[in-house]
């Protein structure tokens, strides 16, 4: 798997207890020849290309059990195991469970984040997206949560800020339209329902372009199941970004064209408002630049919705 900008202060493969390096080693059937951390991302766990005597090389991440992120890690695990072989994702090996740590061993994939400006690399993004909702759809894990169970609780922040007061430093834009955004943000989640396995945290840090050109997609931690079109939506913040408007793709993409541009909308604007609020929390000290991610995703997702609404 490729490097990227260092956003987290990753724990290293050393760190584990050598028992459970052990117990890695055997499982694998080979000695771990060299260990090296992957950059990327924004949680603090192991993620490691290991390169084993025998040849082979695997990515492995690691977690301690008493770790606050062991349900997401565990969550990634059982789903990628679970996910069809034909989906475009990192097969897993072996999940461990040894010495208070969870390790789980992935096929490696060669390749690097893709660069969403460039015209071809952006073309296959979008091909993978389709390509997952073909798969997908109707999930493969009828057992997944809803969207609405998983993101209702988090996506409600433009609603906060209209009943207790929005933080001194939100822009004009927003305050003056604060009413209108805590009313539009109620309309997501019904439009949001389906029945396709959506991965939800679709970012060019979440795919690999290989060197046929192929994207593969990894990292579901936050499964679940809804409308075909969110995944989409979901990564459109990052293809405006890479300063290109998302909205000739989405009326045009096969997973968006035929969805109520206001449900779009709506969803859009209550991943703004959860970006909002976020970036404003305590700094994480094992993800130092989480907050500053949060903050400039709600930046372009605030300049995106202002324009697509047309609210002076």
């Amino acid at each position: 798997m490729a490097d990227n900008e260092d956003f987290t202060n990753r724990i290293e493969w050393r760190e584990l207890p050598r028992s459970a390096r052990n117990a890695v080693e055997r499982r694998l059937g080979s000695t771990i020849r060299s260990a090296t951390t992957q950059k990327g991302g924004f949680s603090h766990g192991v993620a490691a290309r290991l390169e084993l005597s025998d040849g082979r090389t695997v990515f492995a991440k690691a977690i301690d059990n008493d770790d606050a992120l062991v349900t997401m890690y565990r969550t990634e695990a059982e789903t990628a195991a679970r996910l069809p072989r034909t989906v475009p994702a990192p097969a897993v090996q072996a999940s461990i469970n040894t010495a208070g740590w969870l390790i789980t061993i992935f096929d490696d994939v060669e390749g690097r984040h893709p660069r969403l400006e460039q015209p071809i690399e952006l073309a296959a993004v979008l091909a993978v997206v389709e390509r997952l909702a073909e798969l997908l759809t109707p999930s493969p894990l009828p057992d997944a949560p809803t969207i609405a169970d998983e993101y209702g609780p988090e996506l409600i922040a433009w609603r906060q800020f209209a009943e207790h007061g929005p933080p001194s430093d939100l822009d004009e834009w927003s305050l003056r339209h604060l009413d209108r955004l805590a009313e539009l943000e109620t309309m997501w989640c019904e439009a949001a329902a389906g029945e396709t396995l959506l991965h939800t945290d679709l970012r060019p840090d979440n795919m690999l372009l290989r060197s046929d050109g192929s994207v593969v997609v990894v990292d579901w931690a936050w499964p679940c199941r809804g409308a075909t079109w969110v995944d989409l939506v979901s990564l459109a913040p990052s293809i405006a970004a890479s300063v290109i408007d998302p909205d000739p793709i989405l009326a045009t993409h096969p997973t968006t064209r035929d969805t109520d541009p206001a449900a779009i909308s709506a969803f859009v604007c209550a991943l703004t408002g959860y970006w909002e609020r976020n970036s404003r929390r305590p700094a994480l000290p094992r993800s130092p630049k989480l907050r500053r991610y949060q903050a400039h995703a709600a930046y372009v997702s605030t300049e995106w919705l202002s324009r697509r609404l047309g609210w002076q």
